[in-house]
């Protein structure tokens, strides 16, 4: 099992690698080395979980076309999804990733927190 972008003051890590295959994921508005999510809302704070998601598909040595599952947790789901949309779109364009959006309670002032599965070559 690899682990990625470890922390040990907050004991988790951002990714994983398990059974050599499969690589997960999870991501936020809050760049590394901040306390708070980036200004702007929903929408950038998808930006800057899709930046964060591009590092750590690099380390995994692949790209977001690996990427085969999503769920995202927004603050306001109903009245933000469709902000988030656009972001997403453009980010993955025609690959259509299965995808769960949930409304849930965020810590720190967060709008988004995402979770990404990719599969890994042989």
């Amino acid at each position: 099992m690899q682990f990625i972008d470890s922390d040990l003051d907050f004991p988790i890590s951002s990714a994983v690698v398990h059974n050599g295959r499969v690589f997960e994921a999870v991501v936020t508005g809050i760049p590394d080395g901040h306390s708070k999510p980036v200004a702007g809302g929903a929408a950038a704070e998808m930006t800057e979980c899709f930046r964060q998601l591009d590092i750590l598909l690099a380390t995994a040595r692949v790209d977001r076309n690996s990427i085969c599952t999503a769920r995202l947790y927004l603050a306001d789901v109903l009245n933000e999804i469709a902000e988030v949309n656009q972001v997403w779109k453009q980010y993955f364009g025609s690959h259509p990733v299965v995808r769960r959006a949930y409304g849930v309670q965020l810590q720190a002032g967060m709008r988004v927190e995402a979770a990404f599965t990719a599969e890994l070559p042989e």
